[in-house]
Order: C-alpha cells, then sequence, then structure tokens
C-alpha cells in the first residue's frame, strides 16, 4: 500500500484536481484507492457530488480528541467500484485548535490509517493549502509527495518553505520522503511556462514527472459537475494527461518509491490484557526504536516501563507486574507521550491530553483438587 500526499499550500495551483483526476484515473485501472479529503473547505469530496454538510460524519470525527470511537471505516464512503473516499467539512478547521498541545496530535492520521486493513493499493491525500496541523499530519503519514506547481513565477516563490516543512518532517522522526513536482496549468502557448518549468527542471531534477498538466477548460467543468475527468470527457486533453500520469506514479516500483528505509512509526495500540499478577501492555509501533509505558504505578518514569519486540514485526510489549487497583498510563514511542485509542477508558491529565485508565482485578486460579 503506498500513500500519497498532494501537497503546496500556495493556493490556486490544481491540487484538489490532481488529487481528484489521479485517484480516478487509479481506479480506471483497477487499483484499489482510497481518497482522504483533508482540506475543511472540502473540495475533493465536492469533486464526487458528496456535499460535506449532509454528512453525520467526516475527517473531523476521525482525528477530533473528541470522537475517539470513531474510525476511518466509519466515514469512508464508496465513490466507485475501485474508488473510496474519506470525506472532510468546514467542521475540520477546529481540529488545529482542539489539539493544541496534545501529546501525539501530528500522529493522528498516521494511526487511524493503521488501524485499517490493508485493503488499498494507494491511499492519496488531498492537503489544505496551508502548512499547518492537517498537512504535518499528511506529511507524516505518507511516504511519497506530490507536489503541483503552476507554472507561474509566483508558484516557485513558497518551494522553498515548503522543502523546510518536510526537511523538518525527515528530521523529527528520521523518516524519508519521496518528493515529486508536477507542473499544472501549463499554458504552451506562453513563453513563461517553459521557462517555469526549466526552472523546475534545475530544482528538482528527475523527481520532476514526465507527465505535465496543461491547461485545460474540460477539467474545469468536469469538478464543477462533481464528475472525475475519466467519467466527464475521455477524449480531452486533461483525460489524457492524468491518465499519463497515472501510469507514471504506478510506474515508480516500490524499490524506487520506498527505498531500503524503515517504514514510518505506526502506532498501533493492540489494548491492555489483565494477566496473572498483573497487566500486559502492548503496542504495534513499526519502525519505532524505543517504547516505553509510563503511568502512576511507576511514577511516571518511562525507564521503569521499557517495552520490549519480543513478538516480532514491530509488536511491543511487556508484562508489569500490579497489584489490583485501577491505574492511569500512557505509551512513550520515541519520546512521543500517546495516550490509548484502543482504550475507551481514560480520563484528563492535569498536564494536558488524556490519560488511559486501566481496572486491574487479580484473576482467581484454582488449583487441581481443589473446589473454586
Amino acid at each position: 500500500m503506498r500513500t500519497i500526499a498532494v501537497v503546496n499550500h500556495k493556493g490556486g495551483c490544481a491540487k484538489t484536481v490532481t488529487a481528484i483526476n489521479l485517484s480516478a484515473c487509479m481506479a480506471e485501472s483497477k487499483k484499489k484507492v482510497l481518497l482522504v479529503d483533508l482540506d475543511p473547505q472540502g473540495h475533493a469530496s465536492l469533486g464526487f457530488n458528496v456535499k460535506p454538510e449532509e454528512l453525520e460524519k467526516n475527517m473531523y470525527h476521525v482525528l477530533s480528541e473528541s470522537h475517539w470511537d470513531t474510525g476511518m471505516k466509519d466515514v469512508i464512503i464508496g465513490v466507485d467500484k475501485y474508488l473510496d473516499l474519506a470525506p472532510s467539512g468546514i467542521i475540520l478547521s477546529a481540529v488545529e485548535q482542539e489539539l493544541a498541545g496534545q501529546p501525539g496530535r501530528e500522529d493522528r492520521l498516521l494511526n487511524a490509517l493503521a488501524e485499517m486493513p490493508n485493503f488499498y493499493d494507494y491511499i492519496i491525500v488531498d492537503c489544505p493549502p496551508s502548512l499547518g496541523l492537517l498537512t504535518f499530519n499528511a506529511l507524516r503519514a505518507s511516504r511519497e509527495l506530490i507536489v503541483p506547481v503552476e507554472a507561474s513565477f509566483f508558484a516557485l516563490h513558497g518551494l522553498g518553505k515548503l522543502s523546510e516543512t518536510i526537511k523538518l518532517v525527515e528530521d523529527r522522526f528520521d523518516q524519508k520522503k519521496h518528493v515529486h513536482a508536477l507542473a499544472t496549468l501549463y499554458d504552451r502557448r506562453t513563453r513563461i511556462a517553459g521557462e517555469v518549468f526549466g526552472e523546475l527542471r534545475k530544482y528538482f531534477g528527475k523527481n520532476l514527472f514526465k507527465t505535465i498538466i496543461h491547461i485545460n477548460v474540460r477539467l474545469k467543468e468536469a469538478t464543477g459537475f462533481g464528475q472525475p475527468i475519466c467519467q466527464y470527457d475521455r477524449r480531452s486533453s486533461g483525460y489524457r494527461d492524468y491518465a499519463a500520469l497515472a501510469k507514471e506514479v504506478h510506474s515508480l516500483s516500490k524499490t524506487r518509491a520506498y527505498g531500503d528505509r524503515p517504514e514510518p512509526t505506526i502506532t498501533t495500540p493492540l489494548g491492555p490484557q489483565t494477566v496473572k499478577n498483573g497487566i500486559k501492555f502492548s503496542i504495534k509501533a513499526l519502525g519505532a526504536k524505543n517504547v516505553q509505558v509510563a503511568g502512576d504505578f511507576n511514577n511516571w518514569n518511562p525507564n521503569k516501563g521499557v517495552l520490549l519486540d519480543t513478538e516480532g514485526q514491530g509488536v511491543w510489549s511487556k508484562v508489569l507486574p500490579l497489584e489490583p487497583g485501577t491505574y492511569q498510563y500512557r505509551f512513550v514511542v520515541d519520546g512521543q507521550w500517546l495516550e490509548d485509542p484502543k482504550n475507551p477508558n481514560k480520563t484528563e491529565s492535569p498536564f494536558g491530553g488524556w490519560n488511559s485508565v486501566i481496572k486491574y482485578r487479580q484473576r482467581k486460579e484454582t488449583r487441581r483438587g481443589e473446589k473454586s
């Protein structure tokens, strides 16, 4: 499964049009695709004639602190045989303020996707035109990035800031991103379009897609009718461009797309289990270097709750001997403090965020020959 974020903090660069039509053209070739609309404007949802105001749940409920029991499966909508949509809505804009100061807030999307079965060939994330928390979540969850760049010199101006943000994510999480630029809104009749394309080639080198998305009025019309271009007009140049892009993206082999670097740290807690004389804490954290559990049972000292990857495949666990009682705890994954989203019992921490809560009752064992 390849997760690709379509990202550029500059508006008007055909970012959402690219997310919509790349997803649809991928699905047309019988690849199972999930398009995640992470823009509060909900334009990717509208591009499939899905009206956000008519939906009970959207990506806000997946990422929100107050809707911990909502997962990706609860919001996904099937829009075609091989294409699903996780819609957005204006309420998603409240997530950044709601999660301010919360530990692990950058991992909300990563964790939500990790809880899903490996059902899709591609997950494509449409990002908002900003470099806020939502975009940071998309960068964290994706190994590949497509950066649509309008063929104008104004579009080149903000690439440095975007590159800095990508580098920040790479350094913070030791996670290499594979970035490819895409020339969009290209008008072959103008000299400036060719000059900008030349600058893109210098800046991105081999990481510039060979495919160019030309200006095409049929692409705008298709979006207005709530259809991808492959449904609206297959004879248009817009369709030919995005069909070519889909083939080029697919042609990037996994070796080239992912390299030999480890997968991003995926924190999928398995939930606490009561065992004889204690509690078994478990978490699946692929690529993690250090996993701990801290709580009031060890004076919130993570060094007294070091988990081991004894089960293989990134499953970290440890049984802590505890007396019967009620305890609060958090996982600490590579220095990030995370509550257990698989444990519905939690309480607000006086230091911000939430602590997970587990009530432990010691099991009573019956010996052979004794009456229970």
